[in-house]
């Protein structure tokens, strides 16, 4: 580095003239001689030496104390640098305006998923291109809106993007013009002169040629990139089949002439989106705005470095309204001389071991969750998502409260010990009828059960009073074991010989000898094994073995709640896979019920506000969606 970069200089060194006051003003402090001079006043000259002590060497001490600190003061204002830092000459001034087309066009899919998330990843690769200038995302059918603003923070204008659809358009159509006049508009409401606006689109008009002739007249380059293909695809329609024409079946294809004319109209370039989406790249960077495009120029500029004095200020400006503070000085020095203290020893000091369980598993550490846990609930919990779930229910059994019963009952099902999860889920209805979590477990292991315990019930009734009694974790056991019957289950053989763990992806294995293959006991498919179920009823019933699956697997997972919650202050509230609405004492089971019923629609506040701004543009009229 340069020695002349290290030299010690002010950047305001004005300052120091602050210093020629500070003189007069030791002298006057020196001279006001404090409290001895008021009482010399009112007491005999003989008695005031018993009355006041000899403060003359403290009263020096202060006036060096104030002649420091005004000094320090005057330092930290006159700002001193001895180091340079790299700064960018100036702010890069492209910007680039995505216009995008929202017409049921894009909902096509000659291109793979279809056009509209293709669509979306070329405006990502857009945004990724557009380096640090500033971006803008505009959105048309019939109409066109304003999605974000002009912007440097690309998360923003990703957030909006990922709720584009066509049926967020409160008009439909496919009005490419619109789409190029707002985005010019947007462009000028920012005083931006130049720049450039890229049209996302598979077909355009005369009307968007004069569109992009007008902004290029402007200074606004039109860039044009082609979604679709030649030979195109037909237009789903939202109650199912597909939009039809005067001669059939519409068909979207990509119309290369129009989209080049209108790229040629605007003076920029057209690229064509390919199947493996390339193309976007050949945009390039945007063109500079009202400004130069950054080049990477950096100055090196000095660095203040009076704000390192203020904590020395400050601590004297604190120290001197106290008595003693050379005592607080000293404690506050004592620290440095002392180790290191870790954060677990920190957190110990403001929470339990089960607290710190508790935030471990929020935290996604099931095996550090095991190691602080204490209480049979948060041990459970924390071996529960381990996927330990044998040592999980021995914990939960120790509780008896409806929640360790129903998180009994969640490890007993990961078993593949349906009946007594079974048992387990009937105690916390008998405890807690409205614990809505458990009865919907409880409807979808007996569902599992139900549904596979029809194809053995051909195989005669003797041998279903052999079965006898016994859970599905019992199928290791000789098939003639004797015992009682259950009356809730009426199955003959144990269904988990033919019932995936829950945990897998929830389509149910087929109902034939591979439960036997696989060591597991004799299952269900017997009937297949001895040719006298047909093809047919093997699908059907495989369909409704996976179904059920499906249900098992989203009950005990807990789909409604996501990650488990303290539902109060006590560790033993910890319930896996309730929901927050769930433990709300607000709503009963019916309304948490139709909270969940609620669908998520990501792009209803798009919706809403294009339909409150067509409506504004309209006076007030709105018009039906007609997409």
């Amino acid at each position: 580095m340069n020695p002349s970069e290290l030299a010690l200089h002010f950047l305001r060194p004005w300052w120091w003239l602050a210093l020629a006051p500070l003189p007069l003003a030791l002298w006057m402090l020196a001279r006001s001689g404090g409290g001895r001079a008021a009482l010399a006043r009112l007491a005999d000259a003989a008695l005031l030496p018993y009355l006041v002590r000899d403060a003359g060497a403290r009263r020096h001490f202060v006036l060096v104390l104030c002649a420091l600190a005004w000094t320090l003061a005057v330092a930290a204002l006159s700002g001193p640098a001895w180091q340079k830092v790299a700064t960018p000459l100036y702010v890069n001034g492209a910007v680039r305006v995505v216009v995008l087309s929202l017409s049921s066009d894009m909902l096509a899919q000659d291109l793979k998923p279809d056009r509209m998330t293709r669509a979306r990843f070329a405006v990502r690769d857009l945004l990724d291109g557009a380096g640090d200038a500033r971006t803008a995302l505009v959105a048309y059918a019939g109409a066109a809106f304003v999605v974000a603003p002009l912007t440097d923070d690309k998360r923003t204008v990703l957030n909006f993007l990922q709720a584009l659809r066509p049926d967020v358009m409160p008009v439909p159509g496919n009005d490419a013009a619109a789409g190029i006049r707002q985005g010019l508009q947007l462009l000028q409401q920012a005083h931006v002169q130049g720049g450039e606006i890229v049209l996302v689109t598979d077909t355009a008009d005369a009307a968007a040629n004069d569109a992009a002739r007008a902004a290029h007249a402007r200074g606004v380059r039109v860039d044009v990139v082609g979604i679709g293909t030649d030979a195109g695809a037909p237009v789903p329609r939202n109650g199912g089949g597909f939009a039809s024409g005067s001669g059939g079946v519409l068909m979207a294809r990509r119309d290369d002439a129009a989209l080049r004319a209108v790229a040629l109209a605007g003076g920029g370039r057209y690229v064509a989106l390919d199947a493996e989406g390339g193309g976007v790249a050949a945009l390039g960077a945007p063109v500079s705005g009202s400004g130069r495009a950054s080049r990477g120029e950096r100055a090196q500029l000095w660095r203040d470095g009076g704000v390192w004095l203020l904590p020395i200020l400050a601590m004297l400006a604190a120290l001197a309204f106290r008595r003693g503070w050379l005592l607080v000085l000293a404690l506050c020095l004592v620290p440095t001389a002392m180790p290191v203290a870790h954060a677990s020893t920190w957190s110990s000091l403001w929470s339990n071991r089960d607290q710190r369980a508790l935030h471990a598993l929020q935290d996604g550490d099931a095996a550090r969750a095991r190691g602080l846990a204490t209480t049979s609930g948060v041990r459970g919990a924390a071996e529960y998502r381990s996927g330990d779930y044998a040592d999980a229910a021995r914990a939960f059994a120790q509780g008896d409260d409806a929640r360790a019963r129903y998180n009994l009952g969640n490890a007993l099902a990961k078993q593949g010990e349906y009946e007594k999860a079974i048992a387990a889920y009937r105690q916390v209805l008998d405890k807690d009828p409205d614990f809505s979590d458990a009865r919907a477990n409880l409807d979808a292991v007996e569902a599992w059960l139900k549904q596979h315990s029809k194809p053995s019930s051909s195989q005669g009734q003797g041998h279903a009073q052999q079965q006898g009694r016994h859970g599905p974790s019992d199928t290791n056991r000789a098939q003639s074991q004797d015992g009682k019957s259950n009356p809730r289950s009426g199955q003959d053989e144990s269904p988990s010989s033919a019932s995936p763990d829950p945990s897998t992806n929830g389509q149910g294995e087929k109902p034939n000898s591979s439960a036997t293959s696989q060591g597991r006991g004799a299952g269900p498919g017997k009937d297949q094994d001895n040719g006298t179920t047909s093809a047919a009823e093997a699908e059907r019933q495989q369909r409704q073995s996976g179904q059920a699956a499906q249900d098992l697997k989203q009950a005990l997972q807990g789909v409604r709640g996501g990650k488990p919650k303290p539902s109060s202050g006590t560790p033993e509230a910890f319930a896996l896979g309730q929901s927050e609405a769930d433990e709300n004492p607000r709503f009963d089971a019916s309304q948490r019920a139709l909270l969940r019923s609620v669908p998520d629609d990501p792009g209803a506040l798009l919706r809403r506000k294009f339909r409150l701004e067509w409506e504004r543009r309209n006076g007030g009229q709105s018009q039906e969606n007609g997409q």
